[in-house]
């Protein structure tokens, strides 16, 4: 049978981005290694669009993301901003947010696809927040998480304030954005910041191995609890038992959920077909 082509295209290539599509893992990899993977708007536009065009590809299972060389992302880079004589109105950094690098972290933890993040090296401001977006990071055990805002004048962005808090509490969120704490990746596995560290030279085989599990697993009823734990803080209780009966309402409708309860019939693994 045909799949369904996704509602929104994937957008043409990026400079900066190196895009793969294979046996449901859509790999996106920054690529400008010269500058620690710092990104661009154009990467930062890209990316949303390409996290979208996903969430309504059939045959994108799993979203891998990880960058060149030997950092994952040192964050926007800044040398792109200033430089204009001409002073923007009042408001023009709320402004631009909003459809720039806000829309990002929203659209990453929406997507009902699973986004598995490889982190090596430094991930700094706007990169390690596309981390924490993330369903699940495999760090290098030496990489380095830094929140580097208030150290340069300035308060979060792209999240930083919302997630942190939710991933390692109120006290150590403000280590990290108030003091500009630097922490490993064996640091933040030990806070509950990231899913697992490992040697540097076992990352990429263990993202690739987290995101062809994700592949194989059921689709609808993986990427509807994703919804789930994404939107719990911010619902109340009864509202999210109401979405959590649609959501169970929509899973047992699949054809997966048929598959597992054929499978355990037959007393054999599940083989999932992601619909």
């Amino acid at each position: 049978m045909r799949m369904a082509q996704p509602l929104k295209p994937y957008p043409p290539e990026i400079d900066g981005l190196v895009v793969d599509h294979d046996s449901g893992v859509l790999s996106v990899r920054f690529d400008r290694p010269d500058r620690r993977n710092a990104l661009t708007d154009g990467i930062v536009l890209g990316l949303i669009d390409i996290v979208d065009a996903a969430s309504s590809d059939e045959t994108a299972r799993v979203i891998h993301l990880s960058g060149s060389g030997d950092h994952f992302c040192s964050g926007f880079d800044l040398s792109l901003r200033g430089g204009s004589d001409t002073k923007p109105r009042t408001g023009a950094t709320q402004r631009q947010m909003r459809w720039h690098i806000n829309r990002l972290v929203t659209t990453m933890l929406e997507s009902q696809t699973p986004i598995v993040c490889a982190v090596k090296g430094w991930a700094i401001g706007l990169g390690m927040n596309i981390a924490l977006a993330s369903d699940f990071v495999v760090a290098a055990a030496d990489s380095r998480f830094w929140a580097p805002f208030t150290q340069s004048g300035f308060t979060p962005d792209s999240g930083s304030s919302w997630l942190l808090p939710r991933l390692v509490g109120v006290t150590r969120a403000k280590e990290m954005i108030l003091l500009g704490r630097k922490i490993t990746g064996t640091e933040a596995t030990d806070w509950g910041m990231i899913h697992r560290a490992v040697p540097v030279d076992e990352v990429d085989n263990a993202a690739r191995g987290l995101a062809a599990e994700l592949a194989a697993a059921a689709t609808v009823s993986v990427g509807l609890s994703k919804l789930l734990i994404n939107r719990a803080p911010t619902t109340e209780l009864n509202q999210h038992l109401q979405d959590e009966g649609l959501a169970l309402e929509l899973s047992s409708r699949s054809a997966d959920f048929h598959e597992a309860s054929r499978a355990r019939h037959e007393k054999r693994d599940p083989e999932f077909g992601g619909r």
